[in-house]
């Protein structure tokens, strides 16, 4: 997925979101098959009345997760899993901005993954960590 070009496409407005999962693949560490892209509560309403549609996948369905899903783009409401709470404004404000895009620090997304605990985040990290040492 060109991740550029899809944000381009649905072209979001600045200060308004940062993009979450896509922050691997704008630093070229992994390709990317689809966003996530985290949004404050403003963006999140207009996007409810648009073509995004609430998430009914198993893993929504099984753990109340709620977000909004479109073509390969999901929309967070929040960040947060386990002990991790991402706050939001702070999250956007402190974002990296790649190609005129902002993106979650790795940093930042480390800690994320390293709550969800799954398999393909702890690869993930690996490979972030590798990149940073670089």
């Amino acid at each position: 997925m060109d991740i550029f070009k899809k944000l381009k496409e649905i072209n979001l407005p600045q200060g308004e979101y940062v993009v979450v999962g896509g922050a691997i693949t704008a630093h070229n560490i992994r390709e990317s098959k689809d966003l996530d892209i985290l949004v404050t509560p403003k963006l999140y309403q207009e996007l409810q009345k648009q073509d995004y549609k609430a998430c009914t996948c198993k893993q929504c369905l099984e753990t109340s997760r709620i977000m909004l899903h479109k073509d390969d783009v999901d929309i967070l409401p929040n960040l947060m899993f386990g002990n991790y709470v991402g706050d939001t404004k702070q999250l956007i404000a402190n974002a990296d901005i790649i190609k005129g895009f902002p993106f979650i620090k790795l940093a930042e997304l480390i800690q994320f993954k390293r709550e969800l605990g799954r398999d393909k985040d702890f690869a993930d990290i690996k490979l972030i960590e590798e990149f940073l040492n670089k």
